[in-house]
């Protein structure tokens, strides 16, 4: 995954949230908060947030948290896509047939 800013961890929340069927007072009620609180996460203003009422409220609504070595030296996958097709383009100059996935 990209890098993510609160903006679209708010969009997300709020997918997910009703993808689960809940409103914004239930979760408010499950993190301990709020209903505005979650009300302007979701809509990306709540600069002052903790990080620990952010983990309560992916947990809430079934996301999680992690942390990850950033790139790492491994290819991304544009990086693979990208290389996948120089070689089509190789393969279609010396007419051989391109796979077929």
């Amino acid at each position: 995954m990209s890098q993510i800013d609160l903006v679209e961890l708010g969009i997300r929340v709020k997918e997910a949230r009703r993808e689960r069927g809940l409103t914004q007072g239930q979760v408010a009620v499950m993190i301990g908060s709020s209903r505005s609180r979650v009300i302007a996460f979701e809509n990306g203003y709540a600069p002052d947030i903790s990080i620990n009422t952010v983990i309560h409220m992916l947990n809430a609504v079934g996301l999680d948290f992690r942390l990850s070595t950033f790139n790492d030296g491994c290819p991304t996958l544009d990086d693979l896509q990208a290389e996948q097709a120089e070689e089509d383009a190789r393969n279609a100059r010396r007419g051989l047939p391109q796979p077929r996935w």
